[in-house]
């Protein structure tokens, strides 16, 4: 993780902060997860798709999971601005499906904390993130005690994806699934008819019934169209079960923060998010596009027609957003801290990450803390 052209991606100081801080961080997430889910189920019922970027052909999946799939969210990880030395906390958008940094969080910030103990203040992170990713993963198995606890994970093959993945294989080992495998998606055998399974030996099948992606729905539902469907089906008819699900796609949309707003418009945690860059007239925005990461394909503008800064990436082709600005904590060396934290149908974990740029991204370091008093 920390290797080759990684060499510096753990800095080398912690970030100190109180209960107090900590304590906004937990509320800002329990708030604004509460007002997501009112928010996709306005998109539901008022029929909104269009606006949130969901396409026509997802439309039936991602409402059939907001009926019958809801609570079933595994992880995700809120991205703020702020929240200390009073800096007001806002959130900047929510990583619903394959959010990362996961091991970096649970296991590397604390082995930093120890190895640092000597010239470190007493106390310890916020880092519950394992254990109630396996309690998740028990609650998940328990709302389906028709299933087998058996367990495929998958990913593309990243290295990064991995190490994210392999925190969840722990999780779920701790959960007691009895059969748990890491296999990369292009093994794994999908049927609309049966569900999963991994082929062990030639002719030797094994089935499974649940299915952890570190694949994003987005990706599969505009690129993957012939796995799409046949999710669809395993779904529909119960013959397997998907994490996260697919309802994560519409807390993904970067446009939900926009109905967000709409329903709760002064709400403290809440950046003004619009379709239009228009109802921005003194140009202080930043546009960002609705199914982004890594912070790839962000536009800054503070008062300009042009950005003062821009990322490159592979998401121009979706529709954009617009944020207005908001204040990062700095520090004595220009770095911008991007606070995180973990929700796992509670607050979970916290991180950090920094970069000297106006725009975080794939850059940026990690930062561990320490909660003292």
């Amino acid at each position: 993780m920390a290797s080759g052209e990684n060499e510096d991606y753990i800095a080398q100081d912690v970030i100190r902060l109180n209960e107090r801080e900590l304590n906004l961080y937990r509320e800002a997430a329990a708030q604004l997860y509460d007002l997501m889910i009112r928010a996709a189920q306005a998109v539901a019922s008022q029929q909104r798709w269009a606006e949130v970027g969901i396409p026509s052909h997802a439309v039936n999946l991602v409402k059939y999971s907001l009926q019958h799939e809801m609570g079933q969210h595994l992880v995700c990880r809120f991205d703020f601005a702020g929240g200390l030395d009073g800096i007001p906390l806002k959130m900047l958008e929510l990583n619903a499906d394959t959010c990362s940094l996961m091991p970096e969080t649970a296991i590397v910030q604390d082995m930093h904390r120890e190895q640092e103990s000597r010239k470190l203040p007493n106390g310890k992170a916020f880092n519950n993130l394992l254990e109630s990713l396996a309690k998740r993963l028990q609650h998940i198995l328990k709302h389906h005690s028709d299933k087998t606890p058996t367990i495929l994970l998958s990913g593309l093959g990243h290295d990064e994806d991995w190490l994210n993945t392999e925190l969840v294989t722990k999780a779920a080992k701790k959960a007691n699934f009895s059969d748990v495998q890491e296999i990369l998606m292009e093994r794994v055998i999908f049927s609309p008819d049966e569900g999963f399974y991994l082929e062990l030996h030639e002719e030797e099948f094994r089935r499974y019934d649940f299915w952890f992606k570190f694949v994003p729905w987005d990706l599969i539902v505009f690129e993957e169209t012939e796995l799409f469907d046949i999710l669809c089906n395993i779904i529909l008819n119960k013959l397997g079960v998907v994490l996260n699900p697919a309802y994560t796609m519409l807390l993904q949309s970067k446009g939900l923060m926009k109905i967000m707003h709409e329903l709760e418009p002064n709400n403290p945690y809440l950046l003004k998010t619009s379709l239009t860059e228009h109802d921005f007239p003194e140009r202080r925005y930043v546009r960002k596009p609705y199914f982004g990461r890594m912070g790839e394909n962000i536009a800054y503008f503070n008062g300009s027609s042009t950005p003062d800064y821009e990322t490159e990436g592979d998401y121009g082709h979706y529709s954009p957003v617009y944020q207005e600005l908001a204040t990062f904590n700095m520090d004595r060396k220009g770095h911008r801290y991007q606070p995180s934290l973990f929700w796992t149908d509670e607050s979970s974990a916290l991180c950090f990450r920094r970069q000297d740029d106006l725009i975080l991204d794939d850059d940026a370091e990690f930062v561990g803390h320490i909660i003292a008093g």
